[in-house]
């Protein structure tokens, strides 16, 4: 239960978050669109400031006061920044990375296929212990000791100890 109202919360937050993304018009129009992706940053901050209040839709005015104060914003280095940070770790680690991860996978195909063998000892085990309560039904039947020759005198003793059976 207490998975599922972390779950609700969570989903409850997310949705409260993902307002401060909408900038809402006029209100006798339903459309919706999103604002900025340069005031995605300070809508943030602003969720955070106000800790969260529910219900929190961007008005229009409140867009425009992003506009204005992301306007100073230089786009130029975008290019430059994006890629410094694909760069950030060194191939070293990149290549270990992809060694630990070449790893797992075959740790993970080990243990699917350990799963499946279980899971068919499990089935042989049943399959052999209905096997040997079919034996001994078999060889106690009455039916044994009307022949001539009963089956428990053809089977080695040893065997007849085995299903716990007495001729």
């Amino acid at each position: 239960k207490q998975w599922y109202q972390r779950r609700v919360a969570i989903t409850a937050g997310i949705n409260r978050l993902t307002e401060y993304f909408i900038v809402k018009g006029d209100e006798s129009n339903e459309s919706h669109t999103l604002i900025h992706p340069n005031q995605v940053l300070k809508a943030i901050r602003l969720f955070v400031s106000e800790g969260a209040s529910p219900n929190r839709v961007l008005t229009q005015k409140q867009a425009v006061e992003f506009d204005e104060t992301t306007a100073e914003r230089d786009s130029g280095n975008d290019a430059n920044y994006w890629q410094r940070l694909a760069q950030i770790l060194p191939k070293t680690h990149e290549r270990k990375w992809d060694a630990l991860l070449a790893g797992i996978q075959k740790y993970h195909t080990v243990l699917t296929q350990r799963a499946k063998l279980i899971e068919e000892t499990d089935k042989l085990q049943n399959q052999n212990s209905e096997l040997r309560m079919l034996l001994q039904q078999y060889i106690g039947s009455r039916v044994n000791q009307d022949l001539q020759i009963p089956p428990t005198h053809t089977i080695p003793t040893e065997m007849l100890r085995d299903y716990a059976i007495e001729s």
